[in-house]
């Protein structure tokens, strides 16, 4: 009786409401694809994942899960970081300036870009360590800039100062956003900031690239403005700007268009890069801008790894395999100005840079598509450092770093199958308490052999679906955001909300919404029937389960 009467309540509540659905960009890119034009401009229209740039609320958790759990090779990064002089809380601010500038010959860029890494660096620490004293001196880095920075100048190099620290200074806001001691209008007033003073440049250098022929440019100039204006996007849930920027990565005019970064695909699956002829360490900066491009879209549901079969592997293969000292074939390669670079490069061959578990991890651990020579390279520079510990000048500061940290994930966690899924705090099991509709509250119960308690798990692209044998309908975030709010059921679809990411704690898992970064939790109830609900990760027995077949 008392499930009966449970599911007529959700039936009276969904009919009274109705539900609206997030729309998922992934599954607005299968659509336009299927005109059969991949390269159609993306017209997404989707809520915003955060956080959602290089790393997700589930990211997180599984970073600070194995630094607490002293796990190798996370751990050894994560000592790197903490011993970084630019992580430490006497870090002494190297900026602001009221314009920023970068030339040929200098520029006060290494001010921003030293600062960029601290904020991006302190933000990591806070949430791993949980100590606010980190998140406070990011704020303070990210507050004094957006309050005092008007512009960004210099010759034609102020566009690798728009691009390079752009993106960085946005992912480190990006961890802090939910942090309560950042205010929500220094907030608010450092998206100002990055939309007045960032967006303009990295927009008008991709629009006309300073008045000179489309492939005048090496890619790396296109990729790190790519990166800002997606970041940008990403940050300010301004889809008009997400779109421009995974447009330009399909279509785009200069080298940023992967057709053009990738400048011919050889045998064996190897993409020569565009400044594979000029030398290997711009050639390596390509891996890392492009890496990261990929990495920001994917945990917004744009798999930009995929696109054109894995092309984003190809140029990496091709670039690890040079970069470890073995033979690859090269074409001659010309542009708009008759470069014309008939051999590939040896200069800076073998050039370390912190990019390579991304790239690794991504293919090798998420997809299971080999990555042989970026694992290979992945290996050799492991555990990875960031700004800082690759030298003083600005090369070494051209990407955020610590993969090793923030990229390494095991394989898939649970393999497929159907489980029982059971709360640590109450013993109960995950049930659909017998409902069949739409949008009907999911809960808990006392073991029992129903179906309803049965839920069967697929993976794919390093997200699960649950779906309750009973009912046929998986689970799902229904839009909820706020702590407490309720998980629920619904026909299965493309939607973030159905995905879910399984992070190992110990013996037992968090679930971790895609939608809102929430955890699947008891929210303390140890009643029959009583309703799951979301909360943001914390320690709470409510939310570890163990999934049992």
């Amino acid at each position: 009786m008392r499930k009966n009467f449970l599911i007529l309540i959700s039936c009276c509540i969904i009919a009274a409401t109705g539900c609206k659905k997030t729309i998922s960009p992934e599954s607005i890119a299968g659509e336009t694809n299927k005109t059969g034009d991949g390269k159609l401009k993306t017209n997404a229209t989707f809520s915003f994942i955060h956080p959602g740039m290089l790393h997700t609320s589930a990211d997180l958790i599984r970073m600070q899960t194995q630094v607490n759990a002293n796990a190798s090779p996370c751990v050894d990064s994560y000592n790197i970081l903490t011993a970084n002089s630019y992580s430490q809380l006497n870090y002494a601010m190297a900026g602001p300036n009221d314009t920023l500038t970068r030339t040929s010959t200098g520029g006060n860029y290494v001010h921003i870009m030293r600062d960029a890494a601290a904020a991006y660096q302190d933000a990591l620490r806070w949430y791993i360590s949980g100590d606010n004293a980190y998140a406070d001196k990011a704020v303070s880095i990210l507050n004094a800039w957006a309050t005092t920075c008007k512009a960004i100048g210099g010759d034609s190099n102020y566009a690798l100062a728009s691009g390079l620290y752009g993106y960085q200074l946005a992912n480190a806001a990006e961890i802090l956003r939910s942090y309560s001691g950042w205010s929500a209008t220094d907030f608010s007033n450092f998206k100002t900031f990055m939309l007045n003073v960032f967006y303009p440049a990295a927009n008008g250098f991709l629009t006309n690239h300073n008045g000179t022929c489309d492939t005048h440019y090496w890619a790396n100039w296109d990729l790190c403005n790519m990166a800002t204006i997606l970041s940008i996007g990403i940050l300010c849930d301004d889809q008009a700007k997400f779109n421009q920027a995974v447009t330009y990565f399909k279509s785009g005019i200069g080298n940023g268009n992967i057709d053009r970064a990738v400048f011919y695909v050889h045998p064996g699956n190897l993409g020569q890069n565009q400044e594979a002829g000029r030398d290997q360490g711009h050639a390596t900066l390509d891996i890392s801008l492009v890496g990261a491009f990929c990495q920001m879209a994917f945990n917004q549901g744009q798999d930009l790894f995929a696109y054109e079969s894995n092309k984003v592997l190809a140029l990496a293969e091709y670039t690890a395999k040079y970069n470890l000292n073995m033979t690859v074939p090269y074409n001659t390669y010309n542009n708009c100005d008759n470069v014309n670079q008939t051999v590939i490069s040896d200069a800076s061959r073998g050039t370390i840079r912190p990019c390579w578990e991304l790239i690794y991890n991504h293919y090798q651990n998420v997809m299971g598509i080999t990555a042989t020579y970026s694992s290979q390279f992945a290996t050799q520079v492991r555990p990875e450092g960031g700004g800082g510990n690759y030298g003083s000048s600005s090369g070494g500061f051209d990407q955020l770093g610590f993969g090793t940290l923030t990229c390494t994930v095991g394989t898939q966690p649970i393999a497929n199958g159907t489980y029982h899924l059971v709360n640590r705090a109450t013993g109960k099991y995950l049930d659909n308490i017998g409902a069949t509709t739409d949008g009907a509250n999911v809960g808990q119960w006392t073991s029992s052999t129903s179906n309803n308690q049965k839920w069967t798990l697929t993976y794919s692209s390093g997200y699960y679906k649950l779906i309750c044998v009973s009912s046929g309908k998986a689970l799902d975030s229904d839009n909820h955001t706020d702590d407490a709010s309720t998980i629920v059921q619904w026909t299965s679809g493309g939607s973030t909300n159905q995905q879910w990411t399984i992070v190992p704690i110990g013996s037992y898992y968090k679930i971790v919404n895609r939608t809102n970064g929430k955890c699947l939790d008891t929210g303390g109830g140890t009643a029959n029937g009583s309703p799951m609900e979301f909360y943001g990760n914390n320690t709470s027995l409510n939310q570890q389960w163990s999934i049992v077949p």
